[in-house]
């Protein structure tokens, strides 16, 4: 920086140094290739100086920002990743989508284990494609045995033949329709379940990089399409087709010469469905991602709302939405006009093969050649031909838009995988676990490192807070307990086994985890309560109730514990959702607890409540805690101090207050006063 060179940050972010007078030295001001969600600025003087990042969106519209926390590496930082290894960490959980043949593929056995439906669907549509073969050659006999050819005694059996089979008909399309919409609902949910029970097994990466109004609209918008083209597009596809080659044979076998005039159109109905297929494909896959883009958008809309009113960016917000909405009509407008152009052609077309046959047909009938019957039997099929021929320029169309929309939910299903397990997996000793960090680095995606060889050790029963500044790495760290994210290096180690060794349904019963912004369901807080461990008793909920103080504000409730908690814990305080998540990972029974500054929100008088109160209540379990205040770090036996993802200091928090080192600088004037 002294002489003038300008740092590079990862991926996208650049620095320039820009001279201050509020601060002796230089600032570091970002430029950054997209947009800065959230960014901390630390100005140092040279050659220190460092930006510090927590948000940096460089992955383009419609897409979740990669996290880019931690310190800005040197030019000659050993550790940053290669960029072939980088992309690879983030094709991990955002595959690209797949194509058509191997969406089929994955589509086919959804549609195999309808198999007794589309049975009964295909046998529906012989049937009705053989009555509806039938009922013009009834009508050619009635108009050549009864009407033209003179038998008068004929005519009243053939009209009741005629009626009796169209009313079979009738059931029978009934049957079809209703056993395709069960084919079409049935596929949706399952492949609606196989996304949701995905989602619930997909590492935290995924959720760091997909945005949440894009994950539901994958498991919502995208499956519609799939429902339609399952249940009644293959259905009627192949009916269609039925319909095609009975109605041909039929007219080789009364006329050939006059059955290949009707097929004059057939060719160009062929290139014209090959050429929308070819050009309505990639537009449909487009539109299916663009609303995803207003699903996101409109989601993140309505879970920010208070800050969006509180900073009065509803101009902005709308604006952006408009954007969304007007990117999805434009798409939507080059997929109609596309339809626009081939679809009028396939159902003008076939006109062409019935004006061929009332010419040369007509020509034939008055020269004697052909009977006034099997002439209005050409007519009758050629009619009934329209419909079939029309409906697989829409099925393509249907097809289109349902491979592009599964191939999106099959790309994730493929290519996003779970956090691996070891087959099989260790079990975790009885009685109090320890907890081993060793030489642990880790990463988010594409940033530098967060942890840059961390070592620590807790005892068994032992209260250890990790402590440090913004960013320094605390929340991470904790976070790789529970195996949220795996280390990049180095290893977790809980009772002396590697946490990747220990399948994760046994890790999470024995890690309960609070983390910084509880989650609480929208049911009633008895349920809350019990998420952990529903069949807990009633007394250990009360006690672990009184402890996180719970019991303080319960009464106050409209129905005490059976009362309703809105969306995300809505109708209750930001310290009222904290103590309900600290008593449910007391009530979890686990035997180690992470608690990710559990007492942030709450006021100074429910903290002192709350630490006088925890120690005897975890007593006997391993627990980590962060917290940004001195009072909240007291609680533990030992304490952690993190910088730059490195630990800098550790001992009893009393003895490093005293020690005037990183400690007592973190907490300042708390520190003084203690």
């Amino acid at each position: 920086m002294v002489d003038g060179s300008v740092p590079v940050a990862p991926d996208g972010l650049r620095l320039k140094a820009e001279p201050t007078t509020a601060q002796p030295g230089l600032w570091l001001s970002p430029e950054p290739v997209g947009r800065v969600l959230r960014r901390e600025i630390v100005g140092r003087t040279a050659p220190t100086a460092r930006a510090s990042l927590d948000y940096l969106d460089v992955s383009g519209p419609g897409q979740w920002p990669a996290p880019l926390r931690g310190p800005v590496p040197s030019s000659n930082a050993s550790r940053r990743p290669a960029r072939a290894e980088r992309e690879h960490q983030v094709n991990h959980v955002d595959p690209d989508d797949l194509a058509l043949w191997p969406t089929m593929r994955h589509l086919f056995p959804l549609w195999w284990e309808q198999r007794r439906l589309a049975a009964l669907g295909l046998s529906c549509a012989l049937a009705f494609t053989g009555l509806s073969l039938a009922i013009p050659i009834l009508i050619q006999r009635t108009i050549d045995d009864a009407i033209d050819g003179g038998d008068r005694s004929l005519l009243a059996p053939y009209l009741v033949a005629i009626t009796v089979v169209a009313a079979i008909r009738f059931g029978i399309n009934f049957t079809r329709r209703f056993a395709t919409a069960r084919i079409g609902i049935r596929v949706e949910a399952r492949l609606r379940s196989k996304l949701y029970d995905a989602y619930l097994r997909y590492p935290r990466a995924f959720y760091d990089r997909h945005a949440t109004g894009e994950v539901i609209s994958r498991a919502t918008n995208d499956i519609y399409p799939v429902r339609y083209f399952i249940g009644w597009g293959v259905v009627q596809a192949i009916q269609s087709l039925m319909m095609l080659i009975g109605a041909g044979i039929v007219l080789v076998l009364v006329n050939p010469k006059l059955a290949l005039t009707a097929a004059v159109s057939t060719p160009p109905i062929a290139i014209l469905t090959y050429f929308f297929a070819h050009r309505v494909f990639p537009i449909s896959r487009d539109v299916q991602r663009k609303k995803g883009n207003l699903t996101e958008a409109s989601d993140e809309a309505v879970v920010g709302i208070e800050m969006v009113q509180a900073f009065g960016r509803e101009d902005d917000v709308r604006d952006r939405f408009g954007n969304r909405a007007e990117s999805v009509r434009h798409e939507t407008m080059r997929q109609a006009s596309v339809e626009a152009r081939f679809l009028p052609g396939l159902v003008f077309l076939p006109t062409l093969g019935i004006a061929a046959v009332l010419l040369f047909g007509g020509r034939e009938a008055i020269a004697g050649n052909l009977t006034i019957g099997e002439f209005t039997l050409f007519v009758t099929l050629l009619l009934q031909l329209v419909w079939p021929l029309e409906a697989l320029g829409w099925i393509i169309n249907l097809g289109q838009r349902a491979t592009a929309a599964a191939s999106r939910s099959f790309a994730w299903l493929d290519g996003i995988e779970s956090l691996p397990e070891r087959e099989p997996a260790l079990t975790l000793p009885d009685g109090p676990l320890p907890v081993r960090i060793e030489d642990v680095h880790f990463r988010y995606g594409t940033g530098g490192e967060v942890l840059r060889g961390v070592d620590l050790e807790v005892e068994p029963g032992e209260i250890v807070a990790v402590c440090g500044p913004t960013g320094s790495g605390k929340t991470s760290l904790l976070h790789l307990l529970s195996r949220f994210y795996d280390p990049t290096e180095g290893h977790v180690r809980l009772g002396g086994l590697d946490v990747r060794d220990v399948s994760l349904a046994e890790l999470r019963r024995a890690v309960a985890i609070v983390t910084q912004k509880p989650v609480l369901f929208s049911v009633p807080l008895r349920e809350n309560l019990l998420a952990a461990r529903p069949d807990a008793d009633w007394s250990e909920v009360l006690d672990a109730c009184e402890a996180a103080g719970v019991a303080e504000f319960v009464g106050d409730l409209p129905d005490g514990y059976d009362t309703l908690i809105g969306e995300r814990g809505v109708n209750l305080s930001g310290g009222q959702r904290q103590r309900v998540a600290l008593a449910r990972a007391l009530i979890a029974g686990s035997r180690v607890l992470v608690l990710d500054d559990p007492m942030s929100a709450v006021d100074t008088e429910t903290e002192r409540h709350l630490v006088e109160h925890l120690r005897p209540a975890v007593a006997g379990r391993t627990v980590l805690i962060s917290g940004q205040r001195l009072s909240t770090v007291l609680v533990a036996d030992r304490a952690v101090v993190l910088q730059d993802g490195l630990v800098v200091e550790q001992g009893l928090p009393e003895e490093l207050i005293r020690s005037g080192g990183p400690f007592a600088e973190l907490f300042g004037e708390e520190a003084l006063v203690a």
